[in-house]
């Protein structure tokens, strides 16, 4: 596969990591909400790996525990939140 046909592949991929988390994340989120609103999830294939008090230490800890860097993370709110590259599956050295 040629470099260009790999980054096309991986982006699909990533797309539908965004894709699958942000459906589970809907799906939980008036759970989440009543025990963790204001709160940051990180999400990778599709379940809650943790739950964090900032961005800053779910991307930590997303990034240490998927070295292929795709996870998602998601604010628990009632309003859709961007929260710039943490709102996409990219690798942290691409987001760098």
């Amino acid at each position: 596969m040629k470099k260009n046909q790999a980054s096309v592949a991986r982006s699909s991929g990533v797309d539908i990591e965004i894709e699958r988390n942000l459906r589970v994340f809907r799906e939980k989120l008036q759970n989440l909400k009543l025990h963790h609103a204001g709160r940051y999830v990180l999400m990778h294939s599709e379940e809650i790996v943790g739950i964090y008090d900032t961005v800053r230490d779910a991307q930590t800890t997303g990034a240490a525990m998927f070295s292929d860097g795709i996870f998602s993370i998601q604010k628990v709110s009632s309003d859709p939140i961007n929260l710039g590259y943490f709102s996409y599956a990219l690798p942290v050295a691409a987001a760098q």
